[in-house]
């Protein structure tokens, strides 16, 4: 029972570190943020910042890897779901809107300067992943023939997303999570075709999705 009540109140301490740290990286960036500050907004005591971490650095990593993991497993039931042969595998875009726009405040703060270069680069690896794995399983299913290296083409779209979602959470737009995953999906779909040398019932559902995006996509402001 104690272990319980001790493991709990580890839990607590380690989030409300968490969280102040988010909170002072979105109101002064974090290369401005001290050990001190953090403990100041979390009114935690020194010594128990560093019974949990070495430093600033590590208490962002241990965020990080909080976030990555939800967003792993987020995506990893939108591929068993999406599994729609006209979608190619990009509702996993999507599933990565609907997944910022859930954690919203933790993706803001690690989007930006030097923590956002270590979630980017984590979310980058993850996605090419899962989309590679999915690409290679459409074109292996239809007989399409990649016109350009199937890397590339999953670098390409990988890198695409990535900049939209950034670009999406720093400007406060008007479009919602399953706007943008649609109007990457209706952006992405033809890329795909011109990516590979497409059989014509795949071409038919790029078209035919396409065609449905676009009654959904919302109007030019």
């Amino acid at each position: 029972m104690n272990g319980d009540h001790e493991d709990r109140r580890v839990r607590r301490t380690r989030r409300l570190l968490r969280e102040s740290l988010l909170a002072l990286i979105l109101e002064k960036g974090y290369d401005k943020v001290t050990v001190q500050d953090v403990l100041d907004r979390a009114d935690v005591g020194r010594a128990t910042f560093y019974a949990h971490f070495h430093d600033k650095d590590d208490l962002l990593v241990s965020g990080i890897e909080e976030l990555v993991a939800s967003l792993r497993q987020h995506l990893a039931v939108a591929a068993r779901a999406g599994s729609h042969e006209s979608h190619a595998g990009f509702d996993l875009a999507r599933a990565l809107f609907e997944h910022a726009a859930a954690h919203r405040r933790p993706y803001r703060a690690h989007v930006s300067g030097r923590a956002g270069a270590v979630l980017r680069k984590y979310a980058h690896e993850q996605f090419t992943t899962l989309l590679r794995e999915h690409l290679h399983d459409v074109a292996s299913t239809h007989g399409a023939t990649p016109v350009v290296p199937l890397e590339v083409t999953v670098q390409y779209f990988a890198s695409a997303l990535l900049g939209v979602l950034t670009w999406w959470l720093d400007n406060e737009t008007q479009y919602s999570a399953e706007e943008m995953g649609n109007m990457f999906l209706h952006l992405a779909k033809p890329t795909f075709a011109a990516a590979f040398a497409v059989t014509a019932d795949i071409q038919k559902g790029v078209s035919s999705d396409a065609v449905t995006f676009g009654k959904e996509l919302p109007h030019a402001v």
